[in-house]
């Protein structure tokens, strides 16, 4: 049998909000299937707790944008800090500068491979020290470099610390609003399971397939256990069209991937024959011959599992 499962994310917790309200509103004070009291503490809670979510999306999508950014930039600083000491060593290697400049730049004199810049705070170290290292050496006599010159590498350093700074800001920002909205979850979960528990209450003598269907509709969510047959379908219609056709339409039915049709014309068909296997809720059965008597039905498919049978409705053409 189906089990209920209370929502475990905020989005699920907001649709489980949504769908009581909306429930709700199609249906008069006294028919409603929970409290007045729960009713009234929902119109004040989903709005609140509607807001804190977007609030806590944009946020994280301004942290989302400003990360990508910092990343982006961190990439080009690495890079140019990079270009910066193969150049220096390359110009050491030709004889252009002596080895012991690497000393202006707190370098190793002897060290030829290029300094470590995995992290962030060494990126930043050593970026730094090509800037302040350069100025230095030229200060004592030497000649700038270019390609990149330090210039150049103080232009990316300081536009990266910006962006890092937005970042972090950004991510206080965001964390901010997630502990908004964390702090409103034991409420938003209480509602969420007085309601479900009053639903269900009321609903207590359907049968459970009724009273799952019916349950539903306030957003309460159930879920089959493995190898578990469907519901069956509910709400099932049958419509005329023109040129005697007959359409058939149904409630859905939760994780499902199919829906099996039968019909039988009542004096032509000894039983129910299978007339498709739609995977929407909505059939076309096909014209009949005038002052025809149909009968249909449906079942619903998981993984190859049918639920029982719908209830049968049966029309006669004129």
């Amino acid at each position: 049998m189906p089990f209920r499962r209370l929502p475990n994310t905020d989005a699920g917790r907001l649709q489980a909000l949504q769908a009581a309200s909306a429930k709700a509103a199609t249906v008069p004070a006294g028919q409603l299937a929970f409290s007045a009291a729960n009713k009234a503490t929902l119109d004040t809670t989903l709005p609140l707790f509607g807001t804190e979510m977007a609030e806590s999306g944009v946020a994280l999508a301004g942290q989302t944008a400003a990360t990508q950014a910092e990343d982006l930039q961190q990439a080009r600083l690495t890079m140019w800090t990079s270009h910066f000491f193969q150049n220096l060593n390359m110009a050491i290697d030709r004889g252009v500068i002596p080895a012991s400049a690497r000393a202006f730049y707190l370098l190793d004199v002897s060290q030829e491979s290029l300094p470590d810049m995995a992290s962030e705070t060494d990126l930043v170290l050593w970026a730094g020290r090509a800037v302040s290292g350069e100025a230095a050496r030229v200060a004592a006599g030497g000649t700038a470099m270019p390609f990149p010159s330090a210039t150049e590498v103080n232009t990316e350093l300081t536009t990266y610390q910006t962006l890092r700074a937005t970042q972090s800001t950004k991510k206080d920002t965001y964390a901010a609003e997630a502990e908004d909205v964390a702090a409103l979850r034991p409420a938003v979960d209480a509602l969420i399971r007085d309601i479900w528990d009053e639903v269900e209450f009321t609903f207590r003598h359907d049968a459970a397939p009724s009273l799952r269907a019916k349950a539903r509709e306030y957003g309460v969510v159930y879920v089959s256990r493995p190898g578990e047959a469907p519901d069956a379908p509910t709400g099932l219609a049958v419509t005329q069209g023109a040129g005697n056709t007959l359409t058939a339409n149904w409630n859905a039915v939760p994780e499902v991937e199919s829906y099996r049709v039968f019909r039988q014309v009542v004096g032509t068909d000894p039983d129910f024959v299978v007339a498709g296997n739609p995977t929407a809720t909505t059939f076309a059965l096909g014209a009949f011959p005038a002052g025809s008597t149909v009968r249909v039905k449906v079942r619903a498919l998981r993984a190859g599992i049918e639920s029982p049978d719908s209830s049968v409705v049966e029309t006669t053409l004129p």
